[in-house]
């Protein structure tokens, strides 16, 4: 009994490496897969007015008496004005919003908006995609710390990876 004990082992030891394998592949697949849009009240849409820069845009909510305000795309940094990838990253942002400008926000913690300076930061979804991860997926962002730590962490990093793996946007000069 023995010797088909020894005789097995290697036959599991293979059988085990593969099932990582295969658990590895499912959870590099789920991370290349967009977050899905939660479901938002009617009073959480906005309408984009203005652009400022690459990651900042100017929100127009009717629902609060037509109210204004600044937004900052949460958890990632696109290239600042005049710098390397600016413009592909601005242009990348218009086609993503697209010819509807009409976004939805959501705060990283519930009822607790983060802002710095007067301009709020948050996760801003559009067409059911959450811009962040379109933006980094086609390589014009990074993810900053927020971003890891954040409830879309998982999806964030994963879209950035993919982008630095393909050469995308301000990666298709890096080696």
């Amino acid at each position: 009994m023995l010797f088909l004990t020894c005789n097995l082992q290697p036959k599991m030891t293979v059988i085990n490496t593969m099932l990582v394998a295969l658990a590895a592949c499912a959870l590099v697949a789920d991370l290349l897969k967009p977050p899905k849009q939660p479901t938002f009240d009617l009073y959480d849409m906005c309408r984009v007015s203005e652009l400022s820069g690459a990651n900042e845009m100017k929100l127009r909510q009717e629902s609060y008496r037509d109210m204004s305000r600044w937004t900052r795309l949460y958890g990632i940094d696109l290239p600042a004005v005049g710098k390397p990838g600016y413009s592909g990253a601005r242009q990348d942002l218009e086609v993503i919003l697209g010819r509807s400008p009409d976004v939805y926000v959501e705060d990283e913690k519930p009822d607790h908006p983060v802002t710095r300076n007067a301009t709020w930061v948050q996760y801003v979804w559009t067409r059911g995609k959450l811009i962040q991860f379109e933006v980094l997926q086609d390589g014009w962002a990074t993810v900053n710390e927020e971003g890891r730590k954040g409830r879309y962490g998982k999806y964030l990093v994963g879209a950035e990876t993919e982008a630095k793996r393909l050469h995308e946007g301000i990666w298709e000069k890096a080696n």
